[in-house]
């Protein structure tokens, strides 16, 4: 039975409200052999191909896609040197195909996803590029018919094979693009896909997860938010710690039955209602740690665990810009409590370093920040003036925020 948790109580609306809005339109395949399924399906529309990640251990794919998948064409990414350009060469390459499958990492589902819009919307290239357009691009409907897609994750965490969102770098700058035509159809969760993740990295995936979950449950609610929202949003965050810590704690290779359910939970983060009721734009971590990655050069759970910290301490303070108080420590608590053996500190802050050093998720370096100047301009161009998300920011705190995260302690990592 699930407990509802009450978080910080609801104002009273002051004028009737829109109805909240659900549905997704991703099918799952769960289990051993869901890649190979997957596959079969999609050859059976007619013309396949195959983008998948070239950093992947050798032999992987064809141990996923079977016999008949390794007479497919192929398209090989390599996720370092994935941008625009990638996804461009894609979509140039799928004038007769029926279906795309693409199996790898969050950067090479997206860059297939971006592949099949522009495909959808060649315009959508342009706008990419263009410097003037803000960080956030919406992709309408398409005008042009295009192959169905699937998506095989090789790591957990992103949620990229059910999500409507792909980021792109183009002009050296990482924009976030949306629109129903980067949704998979068809999500197959295999655990030889994840087989061969380090567990440092299987971890990373689930505090990733986690941290979708904890930026949203900071929110208050607008809107109709139903209680069940909570509900999901409180009950999948314990679950993602426990798994999480019986994953660090495994005695040897993490199980795949456990890796099939971080995998799961992962997805369901983007695939259940958690984010009924809330501001779409709300998250200001991640508009942060965007551009901190990408300026510095480093891997974005790098950025969050860097950006979170500081994001909190200032929304405990007071800072209402950032989320509720009350909220915050509501959602801590339910993942204190499933953490329990590790003793972590009840302060999210401080619990949260704890936990990022424990699992063993680097940090930012001081010596790999970029100034906190140039940070606080990148940031207010792509997320700030009259935009909802960084908009309520002006230039000189976006880079007293950014001098903060750069300046404060590393957490001391520890092994496992």
């Amino acid at each position: 039975m699930t407990t509802v948790v009450p978080l910080a109580v609801r104002a009273e609306p002051a004028t009737a409200f829109q109805p909240a809005r659900w549905s997704r339109p991703t099918e799952l395949l769960i289990g051993q052999g869901a890649a190979r399924e997957a596959v079969r399906q999609a050859r059976s529309d007619g013309t396949t191909v195959l983008v998948t990640d070239t950093s992947l251990p050798e032999g992987l794919v064809d141990r996923l896609v079977g016999p008949a998948g390794k007479r497919l064409r192929r398209l090989g990414l390599h996720p370092g040197s994935i941008t625009l350009a990638s996804s461009g060469e894609i979509a140039d390459s799928l004038g007769d195909v029926r279906h795309v499958v693409a199996i790898g990492g969050g950067s090479v589902l997206d860059a297939a996803a971006v592949a099949r819009a522009i495909l959808s919307r060649p315009e959508l290239s342009t706008l990419i590029r263009r410097p003037t357009m803000p960080g956030l691009i919406l992709c309408p409907p398409g005008r042009r018919p295009v192959p169905r897609f699937t998506a095989v994750p090789t790591t957990v965490g992103t949620a990229a094979e059910v999500s409507s969102l792909a980021t792109v770098l183009a002009c050296d700058r990482r924009k976030l693009v949306t629109g129903d035509a980067l949704t998979p159809g068809t999500a197959a969760l295999d655990p030889a896909a994840t087989a061969g993740l380090p567990r440092r990295l299987l971890l990373e995936g689930v505090l990733e997860a986690m941290m979708r979950l904890l930026n949203i449950c900071a929110l208050p609610p607008v809107g109709q938010c139903p209680g069940a929202s909570d509900a999901e949003l409180l009950t999948l965050l314990a679950q993602l710690g426990r798994s999480g810590a019986e994953a660090a704690n495994a005695r040897y290779d993490v199980p795949a039955p456990l890796r099939i359910d971080i995998a799961l939970l992962s997805a369901r983060t983007v695939l259940g209602w958690t984010a009924l009721g809330r501001d779409p734009f709300g998250g200001k971590i991640w508009y942060l740690s965007n551009e901190l990655s990408t300026l510095a050069g480093v891997r974005k759970m790098t950025a969050t665990v860097s950006v979170a910290p500081v994001v909190w301490s200032r929304l405990l303070a007071g800072d209402t810009r950032f989320g509720d108080p009350a909220r915050l420590h509501t959602a801590w608590q339910a993942l204190w409590r499933a953490l329990g053996p590790m003793r972590l500190p009840t302060d999210p802050v401080a619990g949260f370093r704890a936990l990022v050093a424990a699992w063993d998720v680097p940090a930012l370096r001081k010596t790999e920040a970029p100034p906190p100047q140039e940070l606080a301009w990148r940031t207010a161009q792509a997320w700030g003036g009259s935009q909802p998300m960084l908009g309520a920011f002006s230039a000189a705190e976006l880079t007293a925020l950014y001098r903060e995260i750069i300046d404060q302690p590393r957490p001391r990592r520890s092994q496992l």
